[in-house]
């Protein structure tokens, strides 16, 4: 666990440009190593990042958990919308991004872990059940095993009033994976609500949400 507490959150690091300098390669070498973890080949853009954050009350107390931060794209979002005394646990799979992210976001919290545990994540940092859950995985590319341990984990952790928040490439909407993630989902939570096509994005995507 990191040395900086949830409660004490510094100000949020103005952005080191240095870090983003070759930040693509980074995403393309990690697509290379692990592209159904990865699943794109390029870092979501700002005006998706808003997107996933759009309309959301990051401000009530509640924790957000990130599954699949990367390189930190919607990180940054949140934890400019976070406050300072509020919580947050990222859970990502690739060391060398988890690295990255310790270094961009010295103030929040993360483990290299994967999604299918992340109750257990949560309960080692003291979170029963978080208020937001933003996911950046690529549930499309992922076999239906490890998407459906997922979706066990996210079940577990969608208490009453929990938001839980992800999107889908265009391309890849209709996909096999992407229709039974979104089955799946609707059949436990219901319906969800789906944004206009983020076109500022490579590839475009929509954004998926939704509460319990």
């Amino acid at each position: 666990m990191s040395s900086h507490s949830y409660y004490s959150r510094p100000l949020a690091r103005r952005p080191n440009r240095r870090l983003d300098v070759g930040l693509a390669w980074r995403f393309m070498h990690g697509f290379m190593r692990n592209p159904a973890a990865v699943g794109a080949i390029a870092p979501s853009s700002r005006q998706l990042a808003g997107a996933m954050i759009r309309d959301l009350d990051l401000s009530n107390g509640a924790p957000v958990l990130e599954l699949g931060p990367g390189t930190g794209a919607f990180t940054r979002a949140i934890n400019d919308s976070l406050p300072r005394d509020g919580r947050y646990l990222g859970i990502e799979c690739e060391k060398h991004f988890v690295k990255l992210l310790n270094r961009k976001f010295p103030g929040m919290e993360f483990v290299e872990g994967r999604a299918e545990d992340a109750t257990e994540h949560c309960a080692d940092a003291g979170i029963s059940a978080p208020g937001t859950i933003i996911s950046g995985l690529p549930f499309a590319t992922l076999c239906e095993s490890t998407r459906e341990a997922i979706l066990k984990s996210i079940g577990q952790l969608m208490a009453p009033g929990t938001v839980f928040r992800t999107f889908q490439y265009a391309h890849a909407y209709r996909l096999p994976g992407s229709v039974k993630f979104r089955e799946s989902m609707s059949h436990v939570f219901g319906n969800h609500d789906r944004s206009e096509l983020v076109v500022m994005n490579l590839p475009p995507a929509y954004v998926l949400t939704w509460s319990n």
